[in-house]
């Protein structure tokens, strides 16, 4: 039997001149998926398939499992590319649910393998009882259309070709080949939120309704196409309405919520549907109001029309060397090393004292979920909380932080960090000069 067909390769846009990345943690779904892959691949229908393992640490087998990936990738004439990460100290660090930590850390894995690939798809084996799962979860969460949508065949650089593809099917599979795989304990840890669902909830809907997977699937796949239809008619009618705040007004609220979505996600992928109601109250509000939106989106009344903040750009880490200036898209840093520091200073200034540095220095854009502790305050806060407050539009947030190994000790425009404060017997001390040079422009819709 196979589970992966040519139609199937073809709905997630992958063709003989294909290169995939898949994301191989050695369980069944992914060791499925990647035996899959790699026959296409030797049948001339993908161009090239490599794999990608994250050892997150948390199990004390995570060592074997990253083992059997490497010595099943090396029998399927595959390219491995490897990391560890100690996800439980990311989650401490970070404030996060091991859960989440370990899915933003795992994704940045695969995000920056696919990159240094030439940004390739990313397989994932989500199959149709992981898409079950997420409709619930995306239900109880209060998730709108698109939510309860749930995943799709292809978003984005993301592929997940076993979609269709039951949880049963699979296991006929690997048991046909006789091929070995590996079992993660923690799925049958009941403390995670989506291990509840599989272990208790799912079974119990079962009993209630045979067939409920199938039908929850069924309906997620439904949903996705009113979502489509509804997209496409919130483009339609926004182009018709010339981006009119007046003429938008008069549409039905439900529609003005929907281009309201639109426009938002045009710009970000971190929003809420309340960030669409507050860009819906933005149609009726006087000339010259503005909100910022979740992830420092800012919008702005003018006359009869919106406009946003123009979209900034991504950057990579950059070292930065004491006296030496660094500069990037959104301004220049200037450092050096001074005796004395000339306090109170300007916001794009900033004094830290020498022996709070760990490491070495470099510029960071800030991703979600970093904390840090703000001059001032003895707890930890979120970076996108700080900038929240003091209004920061998406220009700002984006602007690279100046950080050690220990995490944030300057940011721009803003404050330093409470463990870098002066001191009175601070006497080697750095003196930091961001000096604001970035488009932040406003473009028209």
């Amino acid at each position: 039997m196979h589970l992966l067909t040519e139609e199937t390769l073809a709905a997630c846009s992958l063709n003989g001149e294909s290169v995939v990345l898949c994301a191989f943690s050695g369980g069944p779904d992914s060791t499925a998926l990647l035996l899959e892959l790699v026959r296409h691949r030797d049948e001339g229908r993908l161009k090239q398939v490599y794999a990608a393992h994250l050892n997150h640490g948390i199990r004390p087998t995570a060592g074997e499992d990253m083992a059997f990936c490497r010595r099943l990738c090396l029998s399927l004439g595959v390219s491995l590319f490897c990391e560890s990460r100690d996800v439980p100290a990311v989650a401490k660090e970070r404030g996060l649910s091991l859960e989440t930590a370990a899915r933003q850390v795992r994704h940045g894995f695969l995000d920056r393998v696919s990159h240094a690939l030439g940004d390739v798809p990313i397989a994932l084996g989500h199959h149709r009882g992981d898409q079950a799962e997420t409709v619930l979860l995306h239900l109880i969460r209060g998730s709108g259309l698109r939510g309860l949508a749930a995943m799709s065949l292809r978003q984005g650089r993301l592929v997940r070709p076993l979609l269709s593809t039951s949880k049963e099917e699979i296991a006929a599979y690997l048991s046909e080949r006789n091929q070995p795989y590996c079992w993660d304990e923690t799925n049958a840890d009941a403390a995670f939120a989506r291990n509840r669902l599989r272990l208790t909830i799912l079974p119990a809907l079962e009993t209630i309704h045979p067939g409920a997977r199938e039908n929850i699937c069924a309906c997620a796949h439904k949903l996705a196409q009113e979502d489509a239809f509804l997209e496409d008619l919130a483009q339609k009618a926004y182009v018709e309405a010339g981006g009119s705040r007046r003429r938008l007004m008069a549409l039905p609220m439900v529609l003005q919520l929907r281009i309201a979505l639109w426009l938002i996600r045009r710009r970000t992928a971190d929003y809420t549907q309340a960030d669409a109601q507050r860009l819906v109250e933005l149609f009726r509000l006087p000339s010259g109001s503005r909100v910022t939106l979740r992830g420092g989106v800012v919008a702005r009344a003018e006359g009869d029309s919106l406009r946003f903040d123009e979209e900034p750009p991504a950057v990579s880490d950059l070292p930065l060397t004491v006296g030496q200036e660094v500069q990037t898209p959104f301004g220049c840093y200037r450092t050096e090393w001074v005796n004395a520091a000339r306090l109170p200073c300007s916001a794009d200034q900033g004094y830290i004292d020498a022996r709070a540095i760990c490491g070495r220095l470099f510029l960071h854009q800030a991703q979600a979920g970093e904390r840090f502790v703000p001059l001032g305050m003895a707890g930890s806060k979120l970076l996108s909380d700080y900038y929240t407050d003091r209004h920061m539009g998406q220009w700002e947030r984006k602007t690279p932080l100046l950080m050690d190994e220990k995490g944030p000790l300057f940011v721009p425009l803003g404050t330093v960090a409470q463990r870098a404060r002066i001191q009175e017997d601070s006497h080697n001390i750095l003196h930091i000069h961001f000096i604001k040079g970035g488009k932040n422009n406003e473009q028209d819709l």
